[in-house]
């Protein structure tokens, strides 16, 4: 759930800041909602480098999507960092243009960063517990000794099979 509630936020700041264009009195409120956004963004992103080391057995592809995740969800998080300082500052303003297009960029990104995620967790079983995974994907890819009876040796041959054509990697 931690990882929702910024996007929710984040998203809906930048919906009433366009809607504060026509109606000023969302202003103020837009900005608080970004702000908010963002400290629980960045939370959700400690929370997400945590989970990204200590994630159970997951696909490959899971695990490049996870790379594409975290580079996307940075530079979201750093637009709506930039952003909600600015704004805060200047939140009895309405918002200009060029900070309204940076926001805009964001929730793009933003909505990329959580398109990846989903399919991260619902397509490669990253974060799911391994018991309730297919024995194929069990076997496929693990972090280290996540606390759900992974080996803990770390990406030796012995505790990750790579299979023809896959390549290896580390964290």
């Amino acid at each position: 759930m931690l990882v929702h509630f910024p996007i929710a936020l984040l998203l809906t700041g930048v919906v009433m800041e366009c809607l504060a264009r026509k109606r000023p009195t969302l202003t103020r409120p837009a900005s608080g909602i970004l702000v908010a956004g963002v400290a629980l963004g960045w939370l959700s992103a400690a929370a997400g480098l945590l989970s990204f080391y200590t994630v159970p057995a997951h696909t490959e592809q899971a695990h490049t999507l996870m790379w594409w995740h975290l580079g996307f969800a940075v530079f979201a998080l750093l637009f709506f960092s930039g952003v909600a300082v600015k704004r805060w500052r200047g939140r009895q303003a309405a918002v200009t243009k060029p900070v309204l297009l940076i926001e805009l960029c964001g929730a793009i990104l933003l909505i990329i960063t959580a398109y990846l995620g989903g399919t991260i967790v619902y397509h490669g079983g990253a974060g799911v517990e391994p018991e309730l995974l297919s024995q194929e994907v069990r076997s496929e890819h693990h972090h280290g000794d996540a606390g759900h009876g992974a080996s803990s040796e770390t990406h030796s041959e012995s505790s990750h099979e790579h299979t023809e054509g896959e390549d290896q990697h580390e964290h």
